[in-house]
């Protein structure tokens, strides 16, 4: 952007700096009223709008339900509005009005946001759900792990917990295409597609997640995958209402692998080659010198090598990692405003820093750190009677510092060195290691403390602007209304990276097998070690940097009709056009350059009879650039019905116990543009081709990679929902049944034959895939006398999926077969335990692995596999389904909020079950190489032994060296011994509120408050415990998951 561009942009926010501050002023009074709002049981109500009659004066009630408000006229009258209740009107009499609310049970005129528009809740007959994010706070960063075990459907997973980076995997209904992109769901701010991960959930009213046809066909292709709607908080009729709220806490490892010492893995390493070799590796003196050289045992020597830096032991992981981190948070906002005009202004900062270490000695830090700031502006003014402006900018500003080196290949070097092979440091702050062809086994503290380090910057800045017109001009436009949004985002990103590549050293002296000499080049005259350069680097820094900018622009015009007939006919439209531009201002090439452009036509029409009868059709005709010209366009309808039974007349009777009741369906086609990552596949691309052997050909050669034959893939969603409150609406229930077609997915068609002639792998929309399950939710909200309020719920969401074609030829056996598999599943072999003896290896007569006869190879305590053809030999054919993959079956959350006088604790579980991963790498391979030797996790001592051979019920097989035992390559399969259950039950939210006292608030400038202490991913329960079951992880090298503890305050102005 250039200057006039910032100077445009800062004359705007100043604009709507001076704007807002305008309506903030108030006249002054100083009568006030002062009071409490309850339901009919008694509960507080938080929200609520009280304004005074015949003027823009207005307040809400707070977190403790009560309100104060100036009042301005001579006989005052309060009026008292919330949505699902009566409105009310209280003639004010004194300084305190108590006013008890009446629930609105006859109209439902609760309004929940739908897909390009908004609906009473009654008429809602599509599959959704809605979070209400008033009272959910978490001390985290990312808005995406807020939502896990919350909303039913939605499935969120963290993978790592590097602050920053921290994102969570997101799918509603789980997974059900082959391709490898677009996976997850659209995600739309305030009608606009924006990352939500960075906003602060406190400026964040509501999240509607949509999942069948009848509420994401609108959107046509972009609604394949479900849409996530997130809706920020407007300006209310109200005088200013300042919130403050700040937290500061600390953070911690949800689990951190736990490697053995040296003493245990010298022991395995003795076992593992005595089984290859028949002698051991560590001779008895190496390890009694290492148990003398760090205080295990007296040290009876007087050899001045058995020291720690000759004769190390050292746990890499307490080397990388620190025991605590901290993180905190401050937000501030206001909202408030007149009829005309009304607004909500918010400013927060987080910071985190990470739970690495650093070294001191160096001159630039390596510390894991992230810090962010957010704004928030919407601005809503009633330009005139029919026409109202809505406008907003937001954005925010982040910057983070990490180690130069990627964590995960840092975490790889702590799994790769053993803990005997160096120290941490030599005496005079030496690097440890090897030469420069082994540079793999380089010490994990030294590539995160003294490698260098990099920063990253990002910003993020949208804009967006809503003019929405009432065209109630005449008798027969009654009802209509237009509006146009138009949006501008920009974001940047940047990266300087400073990296350094020091020498490495090593002792100069030589050893004696493996012990230590100390024949005179090993210490000098002072008695200190004598270090040669091993591998000769440079301490200059090399710096290198890397931005990147991104530019969206959003346009969309609708035309909506809204209308009661006779008081029972209730006839509602939406006829909607959009575009999207979205450029990458860094192209590299030509077609990077280009920018992505998007364009679609939705229509939705509704009618409903006395809120009995509902039907709701609609469509979304959509445009994709990854198609050809002449097939860009598809057509995307669905339909809904739905019935409300409580609201016969028949139903007086079932009242009682019955309180609501309402059925629907929905049945649809949505679509998905997915062609993988190539753009403009359709074109044909040349590339240069040479001759080899018989041909003397060199030139070009024309490759169309999917020809003008590729179309949209067709998702068909079926929906049948059921609505139930009982206990006067206190418990209520919504379950779903729901199934998926997704046909003509884009796969490659790898069962032509060779013989079609295709110089490259053909491709088409081909595959299909099913996805059916079902999903429930609870909600129990009442309260007990004056004193207790309780408020409980649940979720709980089962999908499976199955591949019904993929353009895989027919393989040799059934078992083989990917048809009828889900779409993750992982094959392998079956273990059927290990061998005991010799005796059973001969008796069961069968090769496994590059054996000719049995027995060549494979030895007692190996791993003996199912031979599923019969043809005594272990290979390819053998092979099955072992696993779902690590997308859980079933997911659920449940919890509660509990609350006595003014103590409120409030609690929240989610967990996973049906997810599974088959371990590999090191997770599995205790060592790597003669080199690095590789380190061991503490389990293995739940390992065969000979002593014990009848014993499978453990963990690893026999050990072997596995750079040199051939027959080791049996026990590193991808079987069903290494295949883990990855189920986990986890408190991720744990929370207790002390709301300040009514007394407090009347004799202060407040208007509520409360002290707060807050857990996130408290305790985690899996039967898997090397590392935390929700990482991406097949061998448990990944940043792990954090908790966090805080302390926080919140107060009301």
């Amino acid at each position: 952007m250039n200057s006039n561009g910032f100077i445009a942009l800062g004359r705007g926010i100043m604009c709507l700096f001076l704007l807002t501050v305008s309506l903030m002023v108030q006249a002054a009074n100083p009568v006030k009223v002062t009071g409490r709002v309850t339901d009919t049981t008694g509960e507080l109500m938080i929200g609520v709008t009280i304004q005074e009659k015949g003027t823009s004066n207005g307040t809400i009630t707070d977190m403790n339900g009560t309100y104060n408000l100036t009042l301005t006229t001579k006989d005052p009258i309060l009026v008292v509005s919330y949505i699902g209740y009566q409105t009310q009107e209280k003639k004010v009499n004194g300084t305190v009005l108590d006013i008890t609310l009446q629930d609105d049970v006859t109209t439902l005129d609760e309004v929940q946001v739908v897909g390009y528009g908004t609906m009473r809740k009654v008429s809602v007959v599509g599959a959704q759900s809605t979070l209400k994010m008033e009272h959910i706070k978490a001390p985290v960063a990312n808005m995406s792990s807020i939502l896990a075990g919350r909303i039913s459907g939605l499935v969120a997973v963290q993978r790592t917990g590097v602050p920053g980076q921290d994102d969570s995997d997101i799918w509603i209904r789980g997974i059900s295409s082959m391709t490898n992109t677009n996976k997850g769901p659209l995600i739309l701010v305030d009608g606009i597609e924006r990352d939500f991960k960075q906003l602060d959930p406190e400026d964040i009213e509501s999240v509607t997640v949509l999942k069948d046809a009848a509420s994401t066909a609108v959107y046509g292709v972009r609604g394949g995958n479900g849409v996530i709607l997130i809706t920020t908080k407007p300006g209310i009729v109200s005088e200013p209402k300042f919130s403050v709220d700040y937290y500061e806490g600390f953070t911690r490892l949800t689990r951190i692998p736990d490697l053995v010492d040296g003493y245990e893995y010298m022991d395995a390493v003795n076992e593992a080659y005595n089984n290859t070799y028949g002698a051991p590796y560590y001779s008895q003196q190496y390890i009694e010198n290492t148990k003398m050289a760090n205080g295990l045992i007296p040290n009876t020597s007087n050899d001045r090598t058995v020291n720690k830096y000759l004769y190390p032991n050292v746990d890499w992981m307490k080397e990388l990692y620190k025991n605590f981190g901290r993180n905190r948070r401050a937000n501030l906002n206001v909202r408030g405003g007149a009829p005309n005009a009304s607004y909500y202004i918010s400013l927060s900062y987080y910071d985190e820093s990470g739970l690495t270490k650093t070294d001191p000695k160096q001159p630039y830090s390596t510390e894991i750190s992230y810090n962010r700031y957010n704004f928030l502006t919407n601005i809503n003014l009633k330009a005139t009677k029919k026409t109202t402006m809505d406008v907003g900018v937001n954005g925010w500003f982040s910057s983070g510092n990490y180690p130069a080196v990627d964590l995960n290949d840092i975490f790889s070097k702590a799994m790769m060195i053993n803990p005997v092979i160096y120290p941490v440091e030599y005496p005079d702050g030496s690097n440890p290691g090897f030469s420069q062809y082994q540079r793999e086994f380089d010490s994990p503290y030294v590539t995160l403390t003294r490698r260098g380090y990099k920063t990253e910057y990002k910003t993020q800045i949208n804009s967006n602007l809503k003019v929405t017109q009432d065209l109630d001009f005449w008798d027969w436009s009654k009802g209509f209304t237009a509006h146009a949004l138009i949006a501008f985002d920009v974001r940047a990103n940047q990266q300087l990276n400073y990296k350094v590549d020091d020498s490495t050293w090593k002792p100069a002296g030589r050893k004696n097998g493996d012990v230590w000499v100390d024949d005179g080049n090993l210490f000098d005259e002072a008695g200190n070690l004598i270090l040669q350069e091993e591998y000769k680097g440079n301490s200059t820094v090399n710096f290198e940097r890397d931005k990147q900018v991104y530019r969206t622009f959003y346009a969309e015009a609708a035309l909506n009709y809204k209308r009661l007939f006779g008081g029972v006919h209730n006839v509602s439209g939406l006829l909607l056009f959009n575009m999207r531009d979205y450029r990458d201002a860094n192209g590299d090439n030509l077609i990077n350059s280009l920018p992505y452009k998007q364009m679609s036509l939705s229509s939705r029409v509704t009618y409903s009879y006395n809120d009995r009868y509902f039907i709701e059709g609609n469509v979304g005709y959509t445009g994709s650039e990854n198609f050809s010209p002449g097939h860009r366009f598809g057509v995307f309808p669905a339909m809904a019905v739905g019935w409300v039974p409580s609201n016969e007349k028949f139903w007086a009777s079932v009242a009682p116990y019955i309180s609501f009741l309402k059925f629907r369906y929905s049945h649809g086609l949505v679509g998905s543009d997915s062609l993988g990552d190539t753009r403009f596949g359709f074109e044909t691309e040349i590339t240069s081709k040479n001759g080899y052997s018989n041909s003397w050909a060199q030139g070009g050669i024309g490759i169309n990679k999917y020809g003008y034959q590729a179309r949209w893939c067709t998702i068909l969603k079926q929906d049948l929902g059921i609505e139930i409150n009982f206990l006067n609406n206190d418990l209520a229930f919504v379950f779903d049944l729901f199934k998926e077609h997704r046909d003509k997915i884009f796969v490659s068609r790898n069962n032509l034959p060779l013989y079609a002639g295709f110089a490259v792998s053909a491709s088409g929309n081909v595959g299909i895939v099913e996805n059916k399950g079902f999903e429930a939710s609870f909600e129990y909200n009442h309260q007990f006398g004056k004193d207790w309020t309780v408020s409980l719920r649940g979720n709980f969401t089962m999908n499976e999926d199955e591949i019904i074609e993929n353009a895989e030829p027919a393989p040799a056996y059934p078992w083989l077969e990917k048809r009828g598999t889900n779409v993750l599943a992982r094959f392998g072999y079956i273990a059927e335990g290990l061998y005991e003896s010799e005796e059973e290896i001969k008796e069961r007569n069968i090769t496994q692995f590059g054996e000719t006869y049995p027995g060549q190879l494979v030895k007692p305590g190996d791993i003996k596999y199912k031979d599923l053809n019969g043809d005594g030999h272990i290979d390819e054919y053998d092979m099955c389904k072992i696993g779902r993959g690590d997308v859980p079956k079933y997911y659920y959350g449940f919890g509660g909020d509990f609350r006595y006088k003014n103590i409120g604790v409030g609690i929240l579980f989610q967990g996973t079950a049906g997810a599974d991963r088959v371990m590999e790498g090191s997770g599995i391979r205790p060592f790597t190489s003669s080199t690095g030797g590789g380190t061991l996790y503490a389990n293995i001592t739940d390992r065969w032994s000979k002593d014990d051979p009848s014993n499978d019920n453990v963990f690893y097989p026999r050990l072997a060296w596995s750079s040199a035992d051939p027959s080791n390559i049996n026990n590193f399969q991808t079987s069903t011994w290494w295949q883990k259950d990855m189920s986990f039950l986890r408190l991720k939210q744990f929370t207790v509120s002390y709301y300040f006292p009514k007394a407090w608030t009347k004799k202060s400038f407040l208007s509520g408050g409360r002290f707060y202490i807050m857990g996130s991913n408290v305790l985690t329960f899996s039967k898997f415990k090397l590392w935390d079951p929700e990482l991406n992880t097949n061998n448990g090298i990944s940043y792990p998951n954090v908790s966090s503890y805080t302390i926080g305050v919140a107060i009301n102005l």
